[in-house]
Formats: structure tokens, sequence, C-alpha cells
């Protein structure tokens, strides 16, 4: 009875390795295309000190230069889609989906700039960058070597911004 039970435990093991081997074999996903276009659904809903302004959506996006710019991704700095966020105290609450928001300030001693950033995926993205080093490289940089990516707050996708031009 023994010798059965062992063999009835030896087929069940020897299927389940089958299918793990068979989940390697699959055709691996094709990476993003190397240029990629603001999605035509586009429609960033813009509020300056409670009175609503254009939208901002994927024609007025793919019509104005991107102010940073790599093989891979593309950035419009936000002073330049909201002109009234280019005040020292002024901020954006950028806000997304499921109650998601964060808050960028414009101080007149720091170094970075508020951005619409478009990724290589399509995805927009409201965050800060640095002007001199706008897409510094985080991956393939951490892991063992306990470095931290990334660590600006970002949102996305991006449904509103909403400006305040005093503190």
């Amino acid at each position: 009875m023994r010798i059965w039970i062992a063999l009835g435990l030896c087929g069940v093991l020897a299927c389940s390795r089958a299918e793990n081997e068979s989940a390697g074999r699959r055709t691996p996903v094709a990476p993003p295309p190397v240029e990629v276009d603001v999605p035509a659904d586009t429609r960033i809903e813009v509020t300056v000190d409670g009175a609503a302004r254009p939208a901002i959506d994927a024609r007025a996006l793919s019509a104005r230069a991107p102010d940073y710019r790599d093989e891979e991704r593309r950035a419009w700095k936000l002073t330049g889609l909201v002109p009234e966020l280019d005040r020292v105290g002024a901020s954006i609450e950028a806000r997304g989906t499921n109650g998601v928001s964060v808050r960028l300030e414009r101080q007149a001693n720091a170094a970075l700039e508020p951005v619409l950033f478009l990724t290589r995926r399509g995805e927009l993205v409201a965050t800060m960058v640095d002007p001199a080093q706008p897409f510094p490289d985080y991956h393939g940089q951490g892991g063992r070597l306990r470095r931290p990516g990334d660590t600006m707050p970002h949102v996305s996708p991006v449904l509103a911004l909403v400006v305040r031009t005093q503190p």
C-alpha cells in the first residue's frame, strides 16, 4: 500500500513540474515602442484659484515641444502649461484616481521644477524634476546595493491640476 501512495505522490510532483516548465517557455512581452505618443484620450482639468481654465488635452501637449526630452521620455514644465504657477509661493495639486493627490510648491531657491512627464509606457505623471538631470538613472541601479530609486512623490494618471497662486 505504501508503494502505491509513493507512486501517486511522484506522479503528482512530476505533473506539476511540467506545468512550471511550460510557463518558462512563453513568448516574452515586447518592450514598449521607442517613440510614444500622448494618449489620445488625455484630458486634464485645470483650475486656478477656483476658476476653471482650458483643459490640457492630447492635442495641446502634442502641439507643444517638451521642455525635457531623451530617447524614451518627454516632460513639459507645468509653469509653461499653466503660466499662473510661475510665481514664488504658488502651488499645484495634481489629482489622480481614488482620491490620491500630490501638492507641488514653487519655491524661490528650490532647484526642482514641477513637470508633466510622459513615460515610455504612455503614462502621464505629475512630479518634480531637477532641470540639470531630469531623467536620472534609477532603473538597474538599486537592489542589492540599497540605492533608493526615485523617492520623489508623483501622481499617475493625472486627472486634474488645481493651482493656488497665494500660499
